[in-house]
């Protein structure tokens, strides 16, 4: 897999249309239950073969479609830097067009030009010859998946997005699935593949995410997920009664309903006309902060002797007029703290808070003096000095754990299947198995009881890493020709990253 991301979803969240009934009391009409997928971060690296997987109603499909473009999220962003094909089993009720005026269609958007006469190969390889006047709407769901899967290995897209095509192909087609995805990964581009048939997926992928009650779950390798998925799932399919399928992963449900933060809610009004409130209670309040606003007015007046209202400029303001001035660009980078301890300086009301060595941070935007850093949803700004620049989607040198084993603390090495098995879960959770020494609440960094190993959080505070110590610095930096006191590799799933003046590792695995 290359080191480069090329298909991100971001804090994506989306929610569910066309409600029958609205309630007012709500804002804007919405319930929290209408989240569909809820603060969404998906990243899709080069020679990936990506499997999303899930229970029914998981809102794994509609991953697909906001990866590939064809709807866009209520929250959050979706970034593409290649080209993309996407093939939807559930599009075919919305053909008309004959099979060979589909194709013709179709090969139009592909990024490269073709011969007229490929259309009959697209056809003759997908088993069709004999139905090149019959609507694709009235295909078997084999016949368009075959098709489908035909046109996405000619279109030689950069990025193939597949949903619910691999349940149906037929045995000799997915054995040409599964040589394609090879041939991909060997290429260095990428396939993700949605689908219900997981015995498949565990078959044409090499990384899987799974997606529960409308949010990523886990992701990681087969080995990783495949067997806490299939645990999962042979817990719930034993359940009887509506009651126990009620309250099964009653956690989760109740972490999918968890409304997004309500500014957000207040923005979206000017995108969704349908989400507006009663004009009625518009007026309502209108008239009743007018009433306010002229109560204070008033009162300001009566005390002042002169009529004039001096009002300071806040830092709120301030903020905005440099803003302005040097505006932030936006970005998806990290930045690790290497000094003692640096502040973050809050760019709303909040307070400002401070961040130990090793804190990692999400940069999601920089000006030519500062970064924006999120943390817990909260923007702040930090001076470019401050934190060590990290970007995964450079190209870094690759190296297994095992080769940097002998440069690292054995209690980590020895044990570095069991302690990544914790990564990307909650706070409150690591915190409870791998026991904090002390500092069981830092926001950070904590270290672990009698461990030279710290665990690293991110801004969603979920663990994201870990920092072990460096043995034998010298060695080291010979062996991998090292200049300078700091070094980056890619490591399976992750990245070593060497601080050497410090004689510390971090691993991160995003």
């Amino acid at each position: 897999m290359g080191s480069s991301i090329i298909l991100k979803l971001l804090n994506v969240t989306h929610y569910y249309r066309n409600k029958k009934s609205k309630k007012w009391y709500q804002p804007f009409g919405y319930d929290a239950e209408d989240i569909e997928l809820n603060n969404i971060n998906l990243h899709i690296y080069q020679g990936e073969a990506l499997g999303i997987i899930g229970e029914v109603d998981s809102s794994k499909s509609l991953i697909g479609r906001l990866l590939s473009g064809e709807i866009k999220p209520d929250k959050g962003k979706v970034v593409s830097k290649k080209d993309i094909f996407f093939a939807d089993i559930e599009d075919k009720n919305l053909q008309s067009r004959t099979v060979n005026d589909y194709v013709k269609h179709a090969i139009t958007l592909f990024p490269y030009k073709i011969e007229a006469h490929k259309v009959d190969q697209i056809i003759k390889f997908a088993h069709l010859q004999d139905d090149m006047d019959k609507r694709i709407k009235d295909l078997s769901n084999e016949a368009y998946a075959r098709l489908l899967f035909t046109l996405a290995r000619t279109s030689r897209a950069s990025i193939i997005i597949m949903n619910q095509i691999l349940t149906h192909l037929d045995d000799e087609y997915f054995d040409k699935l599964i040589s394609f995805t090879h041939e991909y990964i060997e290429n260095n581009l990428t396939v993700v593949m949605i689908d219900d048939y997981v015995e498949r997926i565990s078959k044409a992928s090499n990384y899987i995410a799974w997606v529960s009650h409308g949010q990523l779950r886990m992701e990681g390798s087969l080995r990783q997920v495949l067997p806490v998925y299939n645990e999962h799932e042979k817990d719930r399919q034993s359940l009887k009664s509506d009651e126990e399928r009620a309250n099964f992963d009653v956690d989760w449900k109740k972490s999918r309903t968890r409304m997004p933060e309500l500014t957000y809610n207040f923005k979206r009004t000017e995108r969704y006309n349908h989400a507006q409130p009663p004009v009625a209670l518009v007026r309502f309040w209108t008239l009743c902060i007018a009433f306010v606003l002229g109560l204070v007015l008033m009162a300001l007046f009566m005390f002042n002797n002169i009529g004039k209202i001096e009002i300071g400029k806040n830092e709120d303001q301030a903020s905005i007029q440099n803003q302005h001035k040097d505006p932030y660009e936006e970005k998806l980078a990290y930045g690790i703290v290497l000094d003692k301890s640096i502040q973050l300086e809050s760019m709303t009301n909040n307070k400002n808070i401070d961040a130990e060595r090793y804190a990692f941070m999400t940069i999601t935007g920089e000006n030519t003096k500062s970064y924006r850093v999120t943390v817990d949803n909260k923007n702040y700004k930090v001076s470019k000095n401050k934190l060590r620049y990290f970007d995964p989607a450079s190209l870094f040198e690759e190296h297994s754990a095992s080769a940097l084993a002998p440069y690292m603390h054995k209690n980590y090495s020895n044990y570095n299947e069991f302690f990544n098995s914790h990564l990307h879960k909650k706070h409150s959770k690591v915190t409870d198995s791998l026991v904090p020494e002390e500092g069981k609440d830092d926001r950070f960094v904590v270290p672990i009881v009698q461990q030279p190993i710290s665990m690293l959080f991110n801004d969603q505070n979920n663990l994201i890493g870990f920092t072990i110590p460096i043995k034998d610095k010298k060695a080291l930096k010979n062996k991998y020709d090292i200049d300078g006191d700091f070094w980056i590799t890619k490591s399976g799933e992750g990245y070593f990253i060497a601080d050497l003046k410090n004689k510390k590792w971090i691993y991160i695995e995003l």
